[in-house]
């Protein structure tokens, strides 16, 4: 989608979008990793897909570089994002029908490795005694001015980046 973008309020849409697609990610590997390993064992599993993430960043960088010396007909930072999202949204899609949503629906797992994975999953501590989100807990949480403060902006002067986009 960013890159048939003609304009600054286009792309800045997109990448609202897409952060607003993007955003519970990061929250949702740990989430969905706690369904299938105890507490005691998922710290490991979230580690090796953070380790994951900077190589794929590291990879990204150079495959951006590299990608962005070809010289076609389209701008380099728009063959950039065909090249990297078209893949991604392809395998997003097979991810969609194959990832399986716990693991009593696992199709790689036999019957009896799903009985173990279920039960491992069904043993980790809980808390006691949670009925539901505590309203007057949360508004407190809204109240309270230490909230906001991480995401208010730096005091410093930034210069604008806006030249490095040419449409």
């Amino acid at each position: 989608m960013q890159a048939v973008t003609t304009s600054w309020s286009g792309m800045m849409a997109a990448r609202f979008f897409l952060g607003a697609i993007e955003c519970g990610f990061g929250p949702g590997i740990p989430l969905y990793l706690s369904f299938f390993y105890p507490r005691h064992e998922v710290g490991l599993r979230i580690g090796l897909f953070l380790a994951g993430s900077a190589l794929a960043n590291a990879y990204g960088g150079a495959l951006a570089y590299g990608l962005s010396h070809i010289t076609s007909g389209i701008a380099p930072w728009r063959l950039l994002f065909i090249l990297e999202g078209v893949p991604t949204c392809l395998l997003a899609i097979v991810t969609f029908f194959c990832l399986p949503d716990g693991p009593g629906k696992a199709k790689f797992l036999n019957e009896e490795e799903k009985k173990v994975a279920v039960a491992r999953a069904q043993r980790q501590p809980r808390s006691q005694g949670f009925s539901g989100v505590n309203l007057r807990q949360f508004f407190s949480a809204l109240r309270d001015y230490k909230s906001p403060l991480p995401t208010l902006p730096s005091p410093r002067p930034k210069k604008s980046r806006g030249h490095l986009l040419q449409m």
